[in-house]
């Protein structure tokens, strides 16, 4: 077994070299400036001087930033979004390069709406190389098996030859009964070989509530990694699947149209450490692009340092954080403290106090709920939509601990559905706000 785990590692590092050593060049650079391999003098400059390119590279070759160049620094540009991309898409794509050589990526998120980005090799690789890196991060070694929980279509699954070098387990998270977890379980636990798991959040909350339930035997899992993607992972289930398969469970912060912004690490705390090799991430204040101190929650603003195809500077990624920054043997870093998941998805009290979306993960100390999603129709108009199991009965229990959290005079509705569909991301929507954003 570890033969083929050493000829899959060095296949990968071969290949590189092959085609000109740029993960391997993008890989060191990343470990120099996350993990402190410079002086605390020449991190910044590292990462000066990749901002410093991109923005003559943009104001240069791209039509919409070509206003900014008189721009002084970071913050005289103006915030973007999905929806002023969209409005003039063409002028966010650079002149510099051929439209056929360019990948494209699409996005629809917890919206539904299809979101499509242009990236270039270069912004390829650099996203390559921070996989890499991340996941040895997670507790991860190239070549080692890994079963990989996610929606699996005709735009990225991959081929015989791909999963074996990779030794990648492709499991859709649309099949995940209780007979398919079962299966699942059994098959992690006879591998011969150390396997990793990467998995959506809710996938693994699906399989916290499954080894909750029915207390399968616990086994002398091989597991060395753990990696929740995609969405917040509640308290409950991390605890349950760390202890179950004897390992750190580990959660990343990244979406699909810029890459890994953000991971805890093995053996620290649940906090998430910010790429800052690859991007930089502001948190600003609701209503305007005005950066806000650490502790206080607000938009993630983040500004993509490696594509220059179409470059996102202060792209507002919809989502909500708090920062905090440290200091660590002399070496300054920053942190999210707490990432929210989407504006549009805020949860607000009776008052119109926003609370955390996390209040929902109340409902997994219920047996019964299978599946769940939490509603917020109006003001002061709650439906907690379920799929139940007969013996559920505990709608009064619920309607009295969430009126604590939501306020006495909150309207606490009940409905039961056979299923509550996945998205065609493959994630399944727990908070759904219908109030219009203002």
């Amino acid at each position: 077994m570890d033969v083929f785990k050493n000829f899959r590692k060095n296949c990968l590092w071969i290949y590189d070299f092959l085609k000109g050593g740029a993960i391997r060049k993008h890989y060191r650079e990343i470990k120099i400036i996350f993990d402190g391999e410079e002086s605390n003098i020449e991190i910044p400059h590292i990462i000066n001087d990749n901002l410093n390119k991109l923005i003559v590279h943009a104001i240069t070759s791209v039509t919409h930033y070509k206003q900014y160049s008189d721009a002084k620094s970071l913050q005289d540009f103006k915030v973007i979004n999905k929806n002023i991309i969209r409005e003039s898409y063409a002028d966010f794509i650079s002149d510099k390069f051929d439209k056929s050589d360019l990948q494209q990526v699409y996005t629809s998120g917890s919206t539904g709406t299809p979101f499509k980005v242009l990236q270039d090799k270069n912004k390829k690789n650099r996203n390559a190389a921070d996989t890499l890196f991340f996941a040895e991060k997670a507790g991860y070694t190239i070549g080692e098996k890994l079963y990989y929980l996610r929606h699996w279509d005709q735009y990225n699954t991959r081929g015989k030859l791909e999963t074996w070098l990779k030794n990648i387990v492709m499991h859709p998270v649309s099949k995940l009964t209780d007979k398919d977890i079962d299966k699942l379980i059994n098959d992690i636990k006879n591998e011969k070989g150390n396997v990793n798991i990467i998995s959506y959040a809710s996938a693994l909350e699906k399989i916290a509530s499954y080894i909750d339930r029915q207390e399968p035997p616990k086994a002398d899992f091989k597991v060395t990694s753990i990696l929740s993607i995609a969405e917040g992972i509640s308290d409950r289930a991390r605890e349950i699947i760390s202890d179950y398969f004897g390992t750190q469970l580990i959660s990343r912060y990244s979406n699909v149209e810029n890459g890994i912004l953000s991971q805890e690490i093995m053996g620290k705390g649940q906090e998430y450490y910010i790429n800052t090799a690859s991007f930089i991430i502001e948190i600003l204040d609701f209503n305007e692009d005005r950066p806000l101190p650490d502790g206080c929650l607000g938009r993630i603003v983040i500004t993509d340092l490696f594509n220059y195809a179409m470059p996102m500077i202060r792209y507002d990624t919809g989502d909500l954080g708090v920062m905090e920054s440290k200091v660590e043997n002399g070496i300054n870093y920053s942190v999210l403290k707490k990432v929210e998941g989407r504006r549009a998805d805020m949860i607000f009290n009776t008052k119109g106090q926003h609370i955390s979306s996390y209040v929902v993960y109340h409902l997994l100390k219920y047996p019964h709920i299978h599946q769940y999603q939490f509603i917020q129709n109006d003001v002061n108009q709650y439906t907690f939509k379920f799929k139940v199991a007969a013996e559920f009965n505990s709608e009064d229990q619920i309607k009295n601990e969430f009126k604590i959290h939501l306020g006495n005079d909150a309207q606490i509705n009940f409905e039961y559905v056979d299923d509550i569909p996945l998205l065609s991301s493959g994630k399944r929507k727990v908070v759904v706000n219908k109030i219009p954003v203002n």
